[in-house]
C-alpha cells in the first residue's frame, strides 16, 4: 500500500486540487494530510475532503517539541503513523500527472528500487524559477557517484528504507538533503531517478531569490563545514524569512543596508527581464 504524506500550511488555494488528484489514482492506499498550524481556511477544507474521501486522514500538529520546526515535524509525524509499505512525500502546492503513482509503483516493485524520485518543475514559470531550474540540473551529475539529491515534493521510498536511515531529522532546513546524505552513506540503497516521474510545483517561494539563496548557502556552510547542527535549528519558518531576518541570523547586521540596496537593484533588473520574457 502507498501512503502519501502531505505537510500543509496555509494552502487553501491548492490543497483540495492536490489531494483530489491523488485520491483519484487507483494505486493510492491512504493520504495523510498533516496540518502545520494553518491560520487560513485550510483546516476547514481538509475536514471537508476527509468527509468525502475514505483514503484520507488529517493530523494536526500540536506544539512543536524542542528542536523541531514546522514542515519537517509535520512530515515526520505523518510518516510515524503511515500504514503503507511505501511512503510517498509531496507538497500541498504540487501537481501530479495522472500516471505518477503508477510510475512509482513500477519503480518500487517491478524494477526493485528502494527509492524513486524525478524532476520537480515549476508551473508558474518566472525568470527566477528558471534560474533555480538551471541550478538543479547539476544534481544529475551526482548520480554518477550514486548520490541522489532528493527534493521533498517528489520522493517515494520503501517503509523499511525510511526506517533504516532513521527518517527525517529535527533540523529546520536541508531536511531533504540530510535524508539524501544518510541514504547515500547507507551504501546499499537503490535509488531511481525517473524522468517520467515529473511533478509541477509553485515558484511563489522564490519571490525573494536572494534570501532563498542565502538560506541554503548558510545552511550548507553549517551542515558541511562547521558541522554545527544546533545552528541549523535557529532559522524561523521559511515563509517568515526575509533578507533582514537572514542578515541578522548570519551576523551581518552591519552590512544589511548595503545588501538590501544591492538586492533591490538586482530584483528590479530581474523584474524587467521577466517583463520582456514572460
Amino acid at each position: 500500500m502507498i501512503s502519501a504524506i502531505i505537510p500543509v500550511r496555509n494552502e487553501e488555494g491548492s490543497v483540495a486540487r492536490v489531494i483530489e488528484s491523488l485520491a483519484g489514482q487507483p494505486e493510492i492506499g491512504e493520504i495523510i494530510a498533516v496540518d502545520d498550524q494553518s491560520s487560513d481556511r485550510t483546516p476547514a477544507i481538509l475536514r471537508d475532503l476527509a468527509a468525502r474521501l475514505p483514503q484520507m486522514r488529517i493530523l494536526p500538529t500540536a506544539e512543536l517539541p524542542p528542536g523541531w520546526t514546522g514542515k519537517n515535524y509535520a512530515v515526520a509525524t505523518g510518516a510515524a503513523v503511515a500504514r503503507g509499505d511505501w511512503l510517498l512525500f509531496t507538497d500541498a502546492d504540487t501537481l501530479h500527472l495522472g500516471n505518477w503513482l503508477e510510475l512509482i509503483r513500477e519503480n518500487l516493485t517491478n524494477r526493485g528500487y528502494d527509492v524513486s524520485t524525478g524532476p520537480v518543475l515549476f508551473y508558474d514559470r518566472t525568470f527566477r524559477s528558471e534560474l533555480i531550474q538551471l541550478w538543479r540540473k547539476q544534481y544529475k551529475f551526482f548520480h554518477l557517484f550514486g548520490f541522489y539529491w532528493l527534493i521533498g515534493s517528489n520522493v517515494a521510498m520503501r517503509r523499511e528504507t525510511y526506517d533504516r536511515i532513521d527518517g527525517h531529522k529535527d533540523i529546520s532546513i536541508l531536511e531533504d538533503y540530510d535524508l539524501s546524505v544518510r541514504m547515500f552513506k547507507q551504501g546499499d540503497i537503490a535509488c531511481c531517478y525517473d524522468q517520467r516521474q515529473t511533478v509541477y510545483t509553485s515558484a511563489r517561494r522564490l519571490s525573494n531569490l536572494l534570501t532563498y539563496m542565502m538560506i541554503y548557502i548558510y545552511g550548507h556552510y553549517h551542515y558541511r563545514v562547521t558541522k554545527h547542527s544546533a545552528q541549523l535549528l535557529q532559522y524561523p519558518r521559511f515563509d517568515a524569512m526575509d533578507l533582514k531576518v537572514m542578515s541578522d541570523i548570519a551576523g551581518m547586521k552591519q552590512v544589511n543596508e548595503k545588501i538590501s540596496s544591492s538586492y533591490a537593484k538586482f530584483i528590479s533588473t530581474i523584474e524587467k527581464l521577466e517583463g520582456r520574457l514572460w
